[in-house]
């Protein structure tokens, strides 16, 4: 579900750039995955870095453990989490001033649209409601220390909070009753 999410907010910002540059080219990119120690961003280009998951506590049910059990097994399903992505759009442009200029435009197209639905991103995963998506500003000692952990000099960046992602359990009581039967398999022998 986060690749998903992420690459239709990659899709929609390479489409609003087309929009408003009038060029051809992706300008939203991803890291090189073999180039993240430390990590290296492509030249021209704007990079989603996801650099934090966090539970979101507000929507988590009272008790999360309770379940129902009958015959041994648990059959109530396990409790929703909700997650939120702390992801940091990076503008690393040759020229400065372009840098600056598509940081510009990054939190100008969230400005318009804080919120990702199936009406404005009709190719939103089905398990994904909605998407909001919040400006993050961190103070500049929580700023350094996330530079550090990166093993890179600072590139002109904002931080966005993308959420909340529910992930959902739809295990079916077949399978939960053929897990604990493999379950005590293994620990009988």
């Amino acid at each position: 579900m986060i690749n998903d999410v992420l690459a239709q907010i990659k899709d929609k910002l390479n489409g609003y750039f087309k929009l408003i540059t009038s060029s051809d080219t992706n300008q939203v990119t991803y890291p090189d995955g073999n180039k993240m120690d430390p990590l290296f961003f492509p030249e021209n280009s704007v990079v989603p870095v996801l650099v934090n998951v966090e539970e979101e506590k507000m929507i988590r049910q009272a008790n999360g453990y309770a379940g129902v059990i009958k015959n041994g097994i648990k059959t109530g399903l396990s409790p929703s989490i909700g997650i939120n992505l702390l992801v940091l759009f990076v503008s690393s442009f040759s020229d400065y001033d372009q840098s600056l200029k598509f940081l510009s435009l990054v939190i100008a197209y969230f400005q318009k649209f804080p919120v990702l639905d199936h009406y404005n991103t009709p190719a939103l995963p089905d398990s994904v409601d909605k998407i909001i998506i919040e400006l993050i500003t961190l103070p500049l000692a929580q700023q350094n220390e996330l530079w550090n952990s990166l093993k890179t000099t600072y590139r002109p960046s904002v931080l966005y909070k993308i959420g909340v992602l529910v992930y959902r359990d739809t295990t079916s009581v077949e399978i939960a009753k053929e897990i604990v039967d493999i379950e005590v398999k293994t620990t009988v022998k």
